[in-house]
């Protein structure tokens, strides 16, 4: 392909925008870094900076730079195996997971194939498969954000090799029934990808069930519950077969950084820690859910994540642009099937930085 028309092709393709930083909106206001709230991103704001810096150094000061990482992906699948109740053998490590989507739309899909997934969900899906020139194809969730199996199944084509199911979802926040899931996987016959990234929120994982299914790999990540997603670490997990043939045959060498891989193992040595701050963002979400239901004109939904998707019966693009003026960035979702009103997305924080977004959001409603 010559560059011209490689040009010409990517004006067909979606860009994924993270939109405006803290520091340019700061700038724009006028305002400190310090005044900005940023509550649009799922990072785990419960686990102190302070302490998330002493890791950096800590694991800094282990790390020669010019060396490539040597044990470290032994002993963090190792570590990984005890926290998920699986064999090291069954763990793909990948430089966050979007790394790890692109890796498996490469090994599995070509030409002509399609990826299926619910709508809505985690946008990178669409964007991948695009970018990588298979076609997509999308199944509605039903009410409340259900999983209905047979709708799902009915937009199966002759052409489907993956089905992706995020649960819990983003952005609707909810986890979807473990039975339909595994229905899904029984009678779906290419391979099923449960993209758990927020399941240490939920109630249930399907990690310790995918060494006896042949079809289904399990996502997971370190950027979210803990609190490493600058970091870029993720892993999979599947059964030992499809893992090994994933490690040897397509994974690129060396894909973490040392310091990745480090920071991470420190995390799983800290679990408890993780697991106070999970704890914590769960009562805050029983709170903000409760805060945002009492305010006329919004509706705030179920959650099994550290994040809020709310609707408003009013113009959100206004409400979100009001809140941007008042230093608050979540994030801007728009139209969902089965919900009249547009929605935003928040990311759950401590009490105070979501009071400061309730008082925003509430004079952005005036």
């Amino acid at each position: 392909m010559k560059l011209h028309e490689f040009y010409e092709a990517s004006k067909d393709l979606e860009a994924y925008s993270p939109g405006e930083t803290p520091e340019e909106l700061a700038i724009r206001l006028g305002k400190r870094r310090s005044e900005v709230v940023k509550l649009d991103a799922n990072e785990n704001l419960f686990l102190p900076h302070d302490k998330m810096q002493e890791i950096l150094r800590e694991v800094a000061e282990e790390t020669d730079p010019r060396l490539y990482p040597s044990g470290e992906s032994r002993r963090i699948r190792e570590a990984l195996g005890l926290y998920l109740g699986v064999s090291p053998e069954q763990i793909v490590l990948g430089a966050g997971g979007d790394q790890l989507i692109v890796l498996l739309l490469r090994a599995l899909l070509r030409a002509g194939d399609e990826l299926l997934a619910i709508d809505p969900t985690f946008s990178v899906y669409g964007l991948t498969a695009r970018t990588m020139g298979v076609g997509y194809r999308t199944a509605n969730l039903g009410k409340g954000f259900s999983l209905n199996v047979e709708d799902v199944l009915s937009a199966v084509s002759p052409k489907t090799r993956i089905l992706v199911l995020c649960s819990p979802n983003n952005p609707t926040g909810n986890q979807f029934a473990r039975d339909e899931v595994l229905r899904l996987a029984e009678r779906f016959r290419g391979l099923v990808v449960v993209d758990e990234a927020y399941v240490e929120y939920a109630d249930y994982s399907l990690a310790e069930e995918v060494a006896g299914i042949d079809n289904m790999l399990i996502l997971r990540t370190f950027s979210k519950a803990f609190g490493l997603a600058g970091l870029r670490l993720g892993y999979a997990v599947s059964n030992a077969e499809f893992a090994g043939v994933l490690n040897d045959r397509y994974q690129m060498p060396y894909p973490v950084s040392s310091i990745s891989l480090k920071a991470g193992l420190v995390m799983l040595e800290r679990i408890s820690d993780v697991r106070a701050s999970v704890e914590a963002a769960k009562r805050e979400r029983a709170w903000l859910i409760d805060q945002l239901n009492s305010m006329e004109g919004v509706t705030a939904y179920a959650s099994d994540t550290n994040f809020v998707l709310f609707s408003l019966a009013r113009d959100y693009e206004e409400v979100y642009r009001g809140l941007l003026k008042r230093g608050v960035i979540i994030r801007k979702i728009g139209s969902i099937p089965e919900v009249a009103h547009g929605c935003l997305r928040v990311t759950l924080a401590p009490r105070e930085k979501l009071e400061r977004f309730l008082v925003a959001l509430k004079e952005a409603l005036r």
